[in-house]
């Protein structure tokens, strides 16, 4: 290799380490353990929602996994993407693991009797608040892929319709919006059930296995998956 050819590698490798990438990361993908744990947590509370399993056990499974899986795992997954200086997957998986969290210790405090049962318009309120976070995050997600970028749209939705099916006057409507979003939270678990094998099996197997279709770049800034973001022009100069 050429002496040019040396310094534009040196010059790309020193780009990826400051931006925290490196050919070989310190430190495993956490996204599809983040992953997972949100979708099989969200799946599962949606089995109670369609009541097609037992509404009231199911909905207690669902907290007990919320409390370890869809929440610390979740979370820790977070705390894993700081380290990669992925701030999205930071904030994101964190913001889920604890809602997971917080819902299952409401949920088991006001079975105890330590809080009273959930007040309605507080729950409507709650459900229509992460809706528009997750709507927030999705405007985030623009320069990751079409897999993601949806995961995020539709739970968004999914929040807003959940909120919806809360108090709702006419207790049929009530039934059929809620059985309808149970429906609308299977979907979104099957997405990020797809997104997380996609991005594990990348990672396991050194290619795209799973296609998740990347969008392009903004501001220079790629992020084809919840891996650490790259600069595309480090690239570009590297492959010239």
């Amino acid at each position: 290799m050429s002496s040019d050819g040396m310094a534009l590698l040196a010059q790309r490798l020193q780009a990826l380490t400051d931006d925290g990438v490196k050919l070989n990361p310190a430190t495993a993908n956490p996204a599809p353990l983040g992953l997972y744990g949100f979708a099989l947590t969200t799946a599962l509370l949606q089995g109670a929602k369609t009541q097609l399993t037992e509404p009231k056990g199911t909905s207690q499974m669902a907290v007990s996994f919320g409390f370890f899986f869809g929440g610390l795992a979740q979370f820790c997954a977070g705390l894993l993407e700081y380290q990669r200086r992925n701030t999205f997957g930071t904030v994101a998986f964190c913001c889920y693991g604890a809602f997971w969290m917080s819902l299952a210790i409401f949920t088991t405090l006001s079975a105890a009797g330590v809080f009273v049962a959930t007040p309605v318009k507080g729950d409507r309120l709650m459900l229509t608040l992460w809706g528009i976070l997750t709507f927030l995050l999705w405007l985030c997600t623009f320069h990751t892929n079409l897999v993601t970028c949806w995961l995020f749209l539709s739970l968004a939705i999914l929040f807003w319709l959940l909120a919806g099916g809360v108090g709702y006057p006419d207790q049929t409507s009530r039934v059929t919006l809620t059985k309808f979003a149970g429906g609308w939270g299977f979907m979104v678990a099957a997405v990020a059930f797809y997104d997380g094998t996609a991005a594990l099996m990348k990672d396991v197997y050194g290619k795209q296995i799973l296609p998740v279709f990347p969008l392009k770049p903004v501001n220079k800034v790629s992020l084809g998956d919840f891996g650490t973001k790259r600069f595309v022009d480090a690239e570009k100069q590297a492959a010239a």
